[in-house]
């Protein structure tokens, strides 16, 4: 599976929708303030934001939403594993067993990722081409 970034999906959009996106699920990286729905729609050039919550319906916006999703879920088992392994650091016994469960699964991953990755690279250059 070649990976995708939430970013990356977002870049291939329309700007409008690319900034309703970003500003609805707050992820603009440099922006400090919040944006308000009337100060979006000004940088939309647009009355109202019924248009784009017409487009929250269609099937490209839910991708982008679960793309989103997996994204977030990566973060969240970041921060989750930080716990459990300040908890282990402190001895704490369910905490040392569910650290090395986390690290075992990521270790399962990552030979998943290179061995699909690896098989990828030795299939035939001529697979990719559209004819």
């Amino acid at each position: 599976r070649d990976w995708m970034n939430i970013y990356d999906a977002l870049a291939k959009l329309p700007w409008k929708k690319k900034d309703y996106f970003l500003w609805k699920h707050d992820l603009f990286v440099l922006r400090t303030e919040p944006l308000s729905e009337e100060e979006l729609c000004k940088r939309l050039k647009v009355k109202t934001l019924s248009h784009m919550r017409k487009w929250e319906k269609t099937s490209e916006y839910l991708a982008l939403v679960n793309l989103y999703i997996e994204s977030q879920s990566a973060k969240d088992l970041e921060d989750i594993y930080k716990i459990v392994k300040d908890k282990a650091l402190d001895g704490d016994e369910k905490a040392i067993k569910m650290l090395l469960d986390l690290q075992k699964q990521a270790r399962t991953f990552n030979k998943t990722v290179i061995s699909s990755k690896v098989n990828k690279d030795e299939s035939d250059p001529y697979d990719e081409l559209e004819l």
